[in-house]
């Protein structure tokens, strides 16, 4: 009889188990949550910096557009065509609207427009942009909905102090569009708590 033991014949050493105790799975959780709150805490204000950053790179593009409806309307014709532009929709003049456009309305009516959308007030003449998370806004009204305003203005000289533009007496300087006495947005580094302390 051999004395050379097969391997399976041999005695294995007790395995211990390699699972997660109770214990190490509660200090797993605790540091996940932990985690999750630093960085909730950093990140959901950096919201606010995204939409604000939206709304310039949109209004910039808008106005790069109305620059180069006026320079063709001089080169064609003459500064003074340009004044049909006043009260106009920028968006008209983009190749391609914003995907959050939703058009021209008559009624900004809050529960007709969804946050986060652009649209252009028929009545008041006014580009307007429904701002999705209000509570990063400067002056943010609680419980309400906030929206931003644009209006394309002229630019003029008015010789006859009449406030309204007359292409036979005042001088006109150009085309702007312009920004409505609009509330600026936080800064999400100095204003952290704050901003997540509202609803």
């Amino acid at each position: 009889m051999s004395v050379v033991r097969r391997w399976d014949d041999r005695p294995t050493a007790q395995r211990s188990s390699s699972g997660f105790t109770l214990f190490e799975l509660i200090i797993v959780i605790v540091l996940v949550g932990l985690l999750f709150l630093v960085a909730s805490w950093r990140l959901l204000p950096l919201r606010g910096d995204a939409e604000a950053a939206h709304v310039a790179t949109t209004v910039g593009a808008m106005r790069s557009a109305l620059g180069l409806e006026v320079a063709e309307r001089i080169v064609d014709d003459s500064l003074e065509s340009a004044a049909e532009l006043q009260g106009s929709n920028p968006v008209a003049l983009l190749g391609r609207a914003p995907a959050n456009y939703i058009g021209e309305v008559d009624s900004a009516n809050s529960a007709d427009i969804p946050a986060g959308s652009w649209y252009f007030h028929r009545a008041t003449g006014e580009l307007r942009y429904r701002v999705r998370f209000p509570r990063y806004l400067a002056r943010p009204a609680p419980g309400e909905s906030v929206d931003l305003s644009w209006k394309v203005r002229l630019r003029y000289l008015d010789h006859d102090d009449d406030g309204h533009y007359d292409p036979r007496m005042d001088e006109l300087r150009g085309i702007a569009l312009e920004a409505l006495d609009n509330p600026i947005w936080l800064d999400p580094d100095q204003h952290i708590p704050e901003a997540l302390e509202q609803p």
